[in-house]
């Protein structure tokens, strides 16, 4: 018999996965933390306010593991800002729809890549070296050859495009998200 929350990892996994993956840059780690995603908020179902929105609920739970990660991460030597952890829930709140199915999720991460690949060619790189590459603002900004206030000013800037351009594109192919 399949457990009520059995359908709601079924129903939500794909979006998890895919944000952590954005997020981490790495299918592996993505996946670890996607399944500790979906542990902890069994454990805390109780937690959840009925009538919120679940999808970002669950995004909130798979930052923190992200940022835990990070944390655990620089203890290893590796830096990371949350500032571009926090960024990307701005792009994903604007994908957030009633229940998003795997094939709707799919087709707004294959728009995500479209819309990157549409950004001019200065935005594309700083996109691609903080969440695509995983380097934090002032190693890219360095790569970049900028200044750490630019480089927050240009990934602001590629983010409001980005989201843009997935509401426009999303509407017009009939997917809609909230916060669009």
């Amino acid at each position: 018999m399949v457990e009520p929350f059995d359908l709601v990892v079924a129903q939500y996994r794909p979006m998890v996965f895919t944000y952590l993956r954005t997020l981490t840059g790495r299918a592996d780690l993505a996946e670890d933390l996607a399944q500790e995603t979906f542990l902890l908020a069994f454990r805390r179902l109780d937690a959840f306010r009925e009538g919120s929105d679940f999808g970002a609920w669950l995004r909130g739970i798979a930052r923190n593991k992200v940022l835990e990660d990070r944390r655990a991460a620089a203890r290893r030597h590796v830096v990371a800002d949350s500032r571009i952890v926090e960024g990307m829930e701005e792009v994903y709140r604007s994908l957030d729809g009633a229940h998003p199915r795997a094939d709707t999720w799919e087709k707004r991460r294959d728009t995500l890549r479209e819309c990157i690949s549409r950004l001019a060619s200065r935005l594309r790189e700083a996109v691609e070296r903080v969440y695509r590459e995983g380097l934090d603002l002032e190693q890219a900004a360095n790569r970049l050859g900028m200044t750490y206030e630019g480089l927050a000013k240009r990934l602001s800037r590629a983010r409001a495009l980005l989201r843009e351009c997935m509401t426009r594109t999303l509407n017009r192919e009939g997917i809609h998200g909230s916060g669009a």
